[in-house]
């Protein structure tokens, strides 16, 4: 099998679509944040940069990404700021990550991608933030 040498968005698709379960709605912001807050414990996420303004982080190649699973038709725009994760789409990734890749890097994109998604939601639980 040959080695798999991924770009940042392949690796964002992984941990998004492994995260992610049907009809779940994901804030933007909340994504930004809790990638940001991964970068540094994560080797497979050190790849993003981000411009870090107050409170607030962006980061293009998330926002490329973002896009881009949109035009793929695995994240659907509901509001300004609201993604929601179509049903089969995610599933479908899971499958197709799971036949390519080896099993120890499966592993690792399945640990960042638990660690992205407890981040996601103790975000949107914070009431500090919704405010």
């Amino acid at each position: 099998m040959a080695a798999w040498v991924p770009e940042i968005s392949d690796i964002l698709l992984a941990v998004i679509s492994l995260a992610s379960r049907g009809g779940e709605q994901l804030r933007e912001p909340n994504i930004y944040s809790a990638l940001c807050e991964l970068k540094d414990r994560d080797m497979l996420l050190s790849g993003l940069y981000f411009s870090i303004t107050g409170a607030v982080c962006y980061s293009r190649q998330i926002e490329e990404s973002l896009r881009s699973l949109v035009a793929k038709g695995m994240l659907v725009r509901k509001e300004q700021g609201t993604l929601v994760v179509r049903d089969d789409a995610a599933e479908e990734i899971r499958v197709q990550l799971r036949r390519k890749l080896p099993s120890s890097v499966y592993r690792s994109l399945k640990t960042a991608s638990r660690r992205f998604y407890g981040a996601m939601w103790k975000r949107s639980r914070n009431p500090r933030e919704s405010q």
